[in-house]
């Protein structure tokens, strides 16, 4: 029976590293998920930014209708809109990483994946060896007790004659 027993533990074997990898893309789902959000934030952020850049811009328009603006003021205001749009362009640097991130992710989840998908084959394939081979074991065993009884029987036939 030593070939059944080192099937089952290289089935055991197997079935570890399915769960290995079935652990993998968990973890690979999970920062999946993670970037996902890293990029719902920034887009957010990049929308917050746009409107208060926005609200600043109609101040400051409303101040120049309602009276002249020295040119110290317009040049503090162009100055702190390049401030802005610097900040802006920061931002939309910090998304794109983002969603760089996201698509690695995604390339790392599809590969683990894969990976779990066929780890799970293997040991699929492995118990189906074992399954056969039990059966046969057990197909072996029966005609062994078979044959005994037979033999048993045919001695008490024979003493009894």
């Amino acid at each position: 029976m030593s070939g059944l027993s080192d099937l089952s533990r290289l089935l055991d074997l197997r079935s570890l590293r399915e769960e290995r990898a079935r652990a993998a893309v968990s973890v690979a789902a999970s920062r999946l998920q993670n970037a996902e959000r890293a990029v719902l934030v920034a887009e957010a952020e990049i929308d917050r930014h746009d409107r208060e850049t926005g609200q600043k811009e109609q101040r400051f328009f409303a101040a120049m209708g309602m009276r002249p603006v020295t040119e110290n003021e317009l040049g503090r205001s162009r100055d702190l809109l390049g401030i802005s749009d610097q900040k802006r362009e920061g931002l939309v640097v910090a998304r794109d990483e983002a969603r760089q991130t996201v698509a690695t992710r995604q390339t790392e989840l599809t590969a683990v994946q894969a990976e779990w998908r066929q780890r799970l084959f293997e040991r699929d394939k492995l118990s189906e060896a074992q399954d056969r081979l039990r059966r046969q074991e057990l197909g072996r065993s029966d005609a062994a007790s078979e044959l005994e009884a037979e033999e048993m029987s045919a001695d008490r036939m024979r003493m009894s004659c």
